[in-house]
């Protein structure tokens, strides 16, 4: 049954009233007059800001938003007046007791080709974007452990050139070249600045490994950028598909040469 077939076949003295249907809701709705002054607001208010209908009624709706998104807030209102689609914005919110909470709020007319009033609805995703900021420091962190490192990390194809789709900051002084230099490079390539004397049982060992599907450990010279040869170890595996093919390889190439004097 649908919403508006319930209603229909509900008496009308038994409907809820609509600020009552409002007030029930999960998330803030308000309505803005043409100087984004709030005319309306429903009880989630309260709950999401602190401050009661008596208090929002008649101010303006910037006052509650974090200076540094202020602009945000004013470009979406004059997209939404000026007869555009309904816009969504991420903002950090005021409270009353002065804690900021990130907010989402999808603006729209309130009849269509009127530029006002506008009405909005305003959740509280704080914790979701909590999530999101945790999840990127926790990357900024393992990015930089992994660039501290005093070697190179990487992962490339399995061919014979060992083209290079992820290589770490540690690559520069191993070999002498910057990232940009080894990434999904034609002309440079760690497969040659491999030894000439090591580069046949370095691919036969890789490839041994990987149909076994193990780890496999190399002892190799490779040509630094300087045209000195430094004493590497290698450390990789396998990347596989679900039906074991292989994708590439990934591991740690060290500098293992003697401090020269």
């Amino acid at each position: 049954m649908t919403v508006l077939n319930l209603f229909r076949r509900t008496p009308k003295t038994e409907l809820p009233e609509l600020t009552e249907v409002l007030d029930s809701l999960g998330d803030a709705v308000l309505v803005f007059n043409s100087r984004l002054q709030i005319n309306y607001v429903n009880a989630c208010w309260k709950t999401l800001t602190g401050y009661t209908h008596k208090e929002a009624t008649d101010t303006c709706f910037s006052d509650y938003i974090h200076p540094e998104d202020l602009k945000n807030w004013i470009d979406i209102t004059r997209q939404v007046s000026r007869g555009g689609d309904s816009q969504y914005l991420w903002f950090r919110l005021i409270r009353k007791d002065s804690e900021v909470r990130w907010c989402e709020i999808r603006l729209q007319p309130l009849r269509a080709g009127q530029p006002f009033p506008l009405t909005a609805t305003l959740c509280d995703i704080t914790p979701q974007v909590r999530d999101d900021e945790i999840s990127k420091a926790s990357h900024r962190s393992l990015s930089g452990l992994v660039n501290r490192i005093p070697g190179m990390i990487y992962r490339g194809r399995n061919d014979t050139r060992w083209t290079m789709e992820y290589v770490s900051e540690g690559c520069k002084e191993l070999t002498g070249y910057g990232r940009d230099q080894l990434l999904n490079q034609t002309q440079l390539s760690i497969g040659g600045l491999i030894h000439p004397n090591d580069a046949s049982r370095v691919w036969e060992t890789v490839q041994r490994a990987l149909q076994q599907h193990r780890c496999f450990e190399l002892y190799y010279q490779l040509l630094h950028a300087d045209g000195q040869f430094r004493q590497v170890y290698e450390k990789g595996q396998g990347i596989y598909s679900s039906t074991g093919a292989v994708l590439g390889v990934e591991g740690i190439i060290l500098n293992i040469s003697p401090p020269s004097d």
